[in-house]
């Protein structure tokens, strides 16, 4: 009976399953001003991303966080405003400590519009009223 073991880190680090989805082909092309920043801690906010990144050029940064807890879903995005920053920023933050834990930085890939993933989830819920 062990197949139910296992099973409580299939929510971690969710999200991968969207990719591919929708019409955009899996990887887009490179962003070159904008970077992907992984493995952050969850007391890091967009105000602490931002200082990070800030000192390298003009930039926006923003942690994603999770629309129901509020929480920090541990990776966010920066925009910076010319690709030479962002290109310096990127090689000299990733792999370095922001609070205490390394983070991943990348550039991060243009995606499909929003919305194409946000729709498909509802629909569900009239399935029970078989059987009566």
């Amino acid at each position: 009976g062990y197949r139910g073991g296992g099973g409580g880190y299939r929510g971690r680090g969710g999200g991968g399953g969207f990719r591919g989805r929708g019409r955009a082909p899996p990887e887009g092309p490179i962003d070159p001003i904008k970077l992907y920043v992984g493995g952050l801690s969850w007391d890091v906010d967009d105000a602490k991303l931002q200082e990070v990144f800030g000192s390298y050029g003009q930039c926006t940064a923003q942690v994603m966080t999770d629309k129901y807890s509020g929480r920090s879903r541990g990776f966010g995005f920066v925009t910076f405003e010319e690709a030479a920053a962002c290109e310096t920023a990127r090689d000299a933050i990733d792999g370095q400590e922001i609070l205490n834990r390394a983070v991943k930085v990348n550039n991060a890939r243009q995606m499909a519009p929003r919305e194409e993933f946000e729709g498909g989830g509802g629909g569900g819920g009239g399935r029970g009223g078989r059987g009566e």
